[in-house]
């Protein structure tokens, strides 16, 4: 009967043991996973500045590109390129608002 005792306590402790390592193994897991989850998070804010700076720059870049145009060309063919423009942006609000 001891004996039986003995080996169901053995049993037990054998198995807390497995349970506490598979936790501690458990817990290391999620301290990579947060950690990596922060440096992707860091990484995607990176490359949402990066997008804003890169439309920024884009728009100032069709600016200047609009000034030049009225520089070299005539008169007269930049205001059609700036109506055609409006006219393109008016059909996108319209197409938004319906």
């Amino acid at each position: 009967m001891e004996l039986e005792v003995n080996n169901i306590l053995q049993r037990l402790e054998t198995r807390t043991r497995q349970l506490i390592l598979s936790y501690r193994k458990q817990q290391d897991e999620i301290a990579r996973l947060q950690k990596k989850l922060q440096e992707q998070t860091r990484h995607a804010k990176a490359l949402e500045e990066e997008n804003q700076q890169l439309r920024t720059d884009y728009s100032r870049l069709k600016a200047a590109r609009l000034m030049d145009m009225a520089d070299t060309d005539d008169l007269h063919e930049t205001r059609k390129r700036i109506n055609r423009m409006i006219a393109s942006v008016d059909r996108c609000i319209a197409t938004i608002k319906a």
